[in-house]
């Protein structure tokens, strides 16, 4: 158990903290990291936005924030101003290296809550076409990668699904021993009765990192995934969107009269 800090220490703790990360798939790149958040970091993000838990939505390409049934657990933002919030931003941020320019922001930390038999279906964190910053400035964005940090791992169940990534190891045999590999971490996972794809057990403190978009901000669909029921207790979970920008609105509009979108419509099929 470890030992608990007060605030101050606790953000000196923050700035110091190491982990350690591991290749799961090379392409798509899919990275899992291990102990990207302290067991007190993890309870006090908790903590600064359990009052804010509300029933969860998804976020579409065009329209209002919307409902539905595929998605049933609770969000809750967390404020980006506050001194831990910023040390974990900053420490993603850091995890990006090159990938993430100086002026590109986070989008609103979010935590998610799972109780018996929530879960989110199958979908995509990127939007299928670029979304126009609120801020005035006319400029596209969109979820360039995702990370997904266990932040609370009292449950049975409720994996992190991603039934089109298969890991990347030159041992086959390995490869579909992925529980005795990882340590318990990483599992094969099953659609439809066949053996399918990877999944990840909540840990918490341990983190799963993708990349969503390639150079050209094209959304890979391979990155689809699910937050599957969760069987028994509580499972809590924050997600971190890097941003990415692509122009602004205008320019695209200059750019090419309208031609047939490639992009992933958002709707999942087989």
């Amino acid at each position: 158990m470890e030992e608990q800090l007060s605030p101050d220490e606790l953000l000196r703790a923050c700035e110091k903290h190491q982990y350690t990360s591991e290749i799961i798939s090379l392409d798509p790149l899919v990275l899992y990291i291990n102990n990207f958040t302290s067991s007190q970091e993890a309870e006090e993000l908790i903590i600064l936005g359990s009052n804010e838990f509300a029933e969860s939505f998804i976020s579409r390409s065009r329209g209002a924030n919307t409902q539905v049934t595929g998605r049933t657990s609770q969000s809750a933002p967390l404020p980006m101003d506050n001194p831990l919030v910023e040390c974990i931003l900053g420490r993603a941020r850091t995890f990006m290296g090159s990938m993430m320019l100086p002026h590109e922001p986070f989008s609103v930390p979010q935590l998610v809550r799972y109780f018996p038999s929530q879960k989110y279906d199958l979908h995509t964190d990127f939007w299928p076409e670029h979304q126009i910053m609120n801020d005035g400035s006319d400029r596209l964005f969109n979820r360039v990668a995702s990370f997904f940090v266990f932040l609370r791992d009292n449950c049975t169940e409720g994996y992190t699904y991603f039934p089109l990534v298969e890991p990347s190891h030159s041992d086959p045999h390995a490869a579909r021993d992925l529980e005795k590999l990882y340590g318990g971490k990483v599992a094969r996972g099953e659609m439809g009765g066949v053996e399918k794809g990877v999944k990840f057990k909540p840990i918490q403190g341990n983190a799963v990192f993708w990349v969503n978009l390639d150079e050209q901000g094209n959304g890979d669909r391979r990155l689809v995934h699910a937050g599957l029921p969760v069987g028994q207790g509580e499972k809590i979970g924050l997600n971190l969107w890097p941003r990415k920008f692509y122009g602004t609105s205008g320019e695209l509009k200059q750019e090419r009269p309208k031609k047939e979108r490639k992009a992933w419509s958002g709707k999942w099929k087989e």
